[in-house]
């Protein structure tokens, strides 16, 4: 098989994307993913990533913005990706429920007379 050189590779992956998104988005996570490929041609393909596929983006913005691979500008650059990409985790959009209604108090039963009625 014909071994194309990471230039090749990965416009061929953009290209993909366009024709086949599902193919695409294999091409360029595996690119997103690999240590074949520079730091930031990686980053490029897991931002293009994120048009085709936000499930795969989301799982690799957060490696590249967790790894120390790349620099902190890329880093934090691919953060910022990944809150734009990935939903908020279900149990922050959950809203705190309201306390519970309390329960019927029974009738107090009537006082007995006083002597200072």
């Amino acid at each position: 098989m014909y071994e194309f050189d990471p230039d090749t590779r990965f416009e061929a992956a953009l290209k993909l994307a366009e024709v086949d998104p599902a193919r695409g988005a294999v091409a360029l996570g595996s690119i997103a993913t690999s240590d074949e490929f520079d730091p930031d041609t990686r980053f490029e393909a897991a931002a293009r990533l994120a048009e085709v596929d936000p499930a795969r983006a989301s799982d690799a913005l957060s490696s590249i913005a967790t790894s120390d691979e790349f620099d902190p500008d890329t880093r934090s650059e691919a953060a910022h990706r990944l809150a734009e990409v990935a939903p908020p985790p279900a149990e922050s959009l959950r809203r705190p429920a309201p306390p519970a209604p309390r329960p019927p108090q029974a009738p107090r039963p009537p006082r007995p007379p006083s002597a200072l009625d």
